[in-house]
């Protein structure tokens, strides 16, 4: 059927040794990556921060130079306001003593330019008066031409004082955001850095534990347990016949193995147990065909869609011990 299929060919991914140990539930087991793969990332996230926070660093001082700027730049507009401010007052005053003079050369007593200049006693003195008010009326065109220029010169310098405090408050902007976008990016991988502390916590914890599964594993076998069978004993081969070299891999009821199926029972009907059932290639070994892999009596029970030619699949407990247990050559004989 096609999940039987479907989880062979997940199984002999697994066993092959392209898939690590995965746990089933309430069981720990080791995970890809391994611990030497979560060290080198979390290692290449530390740079990635470091690198940050001196980026950061260098753009606090850069804020802080801009911040000192935007305070030379205050202190020189308010003292170009206060340049301004005495500017016009001088222009006032300024006005209201040509209005005085003005009103004292024109209206006082009975006096007036033109008196003056009638009161010329000869050429030489009409003249002499002429220039008089000629200068007089030039000194207050002058005065009053540099008031203008000079109010127009500090406006100038107020306006484009405004326009660069302008310039450095967008900038303190854009630092400011480019500072917070930093922070974020510093804050996320620093979590990230503490993700991985904690998968290679976990890593460790279960390579200790496969560790510990496969030295399990590889005691029972040695003591003759068939690849972590439950039991049967070892049954001699003496006069049997030989079904030829097979390679031998090792599958488990968890999902890395089975798929959705879960070992919930075989190609044949039966319920999988360990030290019994073993998937093979009808075609080669026909179901419900008993034989003998290492002095170990196992019955032909299931198939899989990997499981073709001289393959045979022994059905094990737990994912450690399928992982333990590994893939090699031996030669199987028919029990029956």
């Amino acid at each position: 059927m096609m999940s039987t299929k479907f989880k062979r060919m997940l199984r002999a991914g697994v066993v092959a040794g392209c898939v690590v140990a995965m746990g089933c539930t309430g069981t720990l087991v080791y995970a890809e990556p391994s611990t030497e793969e979560l060290e080198e990332q979390k290692g290449a996230l530390e740079d990635e921060v470091s690198s940050l926070n001196n980026e950061l660093n260098s753009l606090g001082s850069d804020i802080e130079e801009l911040s000192a700027k935007m305070e030379e730049t205050a202190a020189a507009m308010e003292e170009t306001q206060k340049q301004m401010d005495e500017a016009q007052k001088k222009g006032e005053e300024q006005y209201e003593a040509m209005k005085l003079r003005i009103k004292y050369m024109y209206e006082a007593g009975d006096t007036t330019f033109l008196e003056l200049l009638c009161s010329a006693e000869d050429m030489t003195d009409f003249l002499n008066k002429t220039d008089f008010v000629q200068n007089v009326s030039e000194y207050d065109r002058d005065m009053l031409q540099e008031l203008e220029d000079t109010q127009k010169e500090i406006k100038e310098q107020g306006d484009a004082l405004q326009e660069q405090q302008a310039s450095l408050a967008e900038m303190e902007e854009e630092l400011n955001t480019k500072r917070s976008e930093l922070e974020q990016q510093i804050a996320s991988k620093s979590d990230q850095i503490s993700e991985y502390n904690s998968q290679i916590q976990k890593a460790k914890e279960a390579e200790a534990l496969l560790a510990q599964q496969r030295a399990e594993a590889e005691k029972a076998a040695s003591s003759g347990s068939g690849g972590g069978s439950t039991g049967g004993g070892n049954v001699s081969t003496d006069g049997k016949q030989s079904l030829g070299r097979f390679r031998i891999t090792h599958y488990c009821p968890c999902f890395y193995c089975t798929g959705s199926w879960g070992g919930s029972s075989t190609a044949s009907g039966t319920v999988p147990t360990a030290g019994r059932t073993i998937a093979v290639d009808p075609s080669v070994i026909p179901l419900g065909s008993q034989v003998i892999i290492n002095g170990h009596v196992y019955t032909a029970e299931d198939t899989g869609g990997a499981i073709k030619g001289n393959v045979i699949d022994i059905f094990v407990n737990d994912h450690g011990t399928a992982l333990a247990s590994g893939v090699y050559y031996a030669e199987v004989y028919r029990a029956n």
